[in-house]
C-alpha cells in the first residue's frame, strides 16, 4: 500500500478518518453516516468545514465512496481503502510483538532516476521508505527484510527501467555496518519520549477525551512504521525498546477501548441508533 503517495501517513485528517474506520468500524458492512464522523472529527480538533472537505477530497481520490440512506448522506471505505487499513491491521497485530530470527541476507536495490526526473525520485523514495529502505549510498537502497520483489514492482510501477535487485549478504567498510544507513540513536530517542509520554498518562479520562487520545496514541504508534524499519536484533544494539514500547502502548490503547467506544457509540446513535451496536473498538494482543 502507498501511503506515503497521498500524504496519509502525516496526522491529518485523511489518516485519522482512516483510523477512526480502522479502530471502530472494521469490516462492518453498513456504511457510517457522515454526520457520525464529522463529529467524531470535532472531538478530534477538526472543525466541521475542515471535516467535511476532507471526507469530499477522499471521495474524489477514490478512498471513501458517499451516497444516501434515507435522509442521511453515508460514507464507506472503497476497496482500495480497505486494502490499506487491513494491511495496516496486519502490521499492528506483529510489529513490536515478538522479535522474528533473522535469515542473514538484505535486500539491495540498485537503481537510477535521472534529476530531470525530480517528482519520480520523490515518490521512488517514499515508497521505498514505507517499504523498509534506507540508501546505502545514492542509488543503492538496502532493507533486512525480504522485500525486493515487492520494491521492483513498485520502481517498475513509476517506470523507473534501470533496476537491479537481490538479496544477498553484505560485507562493507563502513563502521557500525550496513545498519548505519538508519539513524538508530534517533529511533531509540522516540521510543523513549514514546514510553514517557505513556507514563505520564492521566488514570481517567472522559470519553470524549479517551476518544481522542487513543486516537492521538494509533497515529503516533503507526509512525514507527518509518522509523522503525522493524530491523532484526542482530543488528540492534541491546536492549532495544521496540517490544517494551508496543506492550506499554498496547496496554494503555485498550484500557481506553471502552470509553473511545462508548463515545463513537454516542456519535452514531445521535443519527441512526440502529447503527450505534455496530461500533466495535479494535482490541490488540499486550
Amino acid at each position: 500500500m502507498r501511503l506515503a503517495d497521498d500524504g496519509i501517513r502525516r496526522v491529518s485528517p485523511v489518516r485519522q478518518v482512516l483510523t477512526i474506520f480502522g479502530d471502530y468500524w472494521w469490516h462492518v458492512e453498513e456504511p457510517m453516516p457522515t454526520g457520525a464522523l464529522v463529529a467524531a472529527l470535532a472531538d478530534l480538533g477538526v472543525k466541521e468545514p475542515a471535516a467535511r472537505a476532507t471526507l469530499t477530497r477522499m471521495t474524489r481520490t477514490g478512498l471513501l465512496t458517499v451516497d444516501r440512506a434515507g435522509r442521511r448522506t453515508v460514507h464507506r471505505l472503497t476497496q482500495r481503502a480497505v486494502g490499506i487499513v487491513d494491511e495496516e491491521a496486519e502490521w499492528l497485530d506483529s510489529f513490536g510483538v515478538e522479535e522474528s530470527p533473522w535469515d542473514g541476507f538484505w535486500s539491495v536495490l540498485a537503481f537510477s532516476i535521472p534529476e530531470s526526473q525530480r517528482a519520480t525520485r520523490h515518490l521512488a523514495r517514499s515508497r521505498l521508505r514505507w517499504l523498509g529502505f534506507a540508501p546505502l549510498y545514492d542509488g543503492l537502497w538496502i532493507s533486512p527484510g525480504d522485500r525486493a520483489w515487492e520494491a521492483m514492482a513498485q520502481l517498475r510501477e513509476l517506470d523507473v527501467k534501470d533496476v537491479t535487485s537481490m538479496r544477498a549478504s553484505l560485507h562493507t567498510s563502513i563502521e557500525g555496518g550496513p545498519q548505519t544507513a538508519w539513524d538508530l540513536d534517533a529511533v531509540a530517542e522516540q521510543y523513549r519520549e514514546f514510553a514517557d509520554a505513556l507514563d505520564l498518562a492521566v488514570p481517567s479520562l472522559s470519553a470524549t477525551e479517551a476518544f481522542a487520545e487513543r486516537t492521538r496514541l494509533m497515529l503516533r504508534w503507526q509512525a514507527f512504521r518509518i522509523l522503525d524499519t522493524g530491523m532484526p536484533s542482530e543488528l540492534l544494539p541491546s536492549g532495544w525498546p521496540r517490544v517494551a514500547a508496543r506492550r506499554a502502548w498496547a496496554h494503555r490503547y485498550n484500557e481506553l477501548g471502552d470509553a473511545a467506544e462508548a463515545r463513537l457509540r454516542e456519535h452514531v446513535g445521535g443519527i441512526a441508533e440502529e447503527l450505534s451496536r455496530l461500533v466495535t473498538a479494535r482490541r490488540l494482543v499486550e
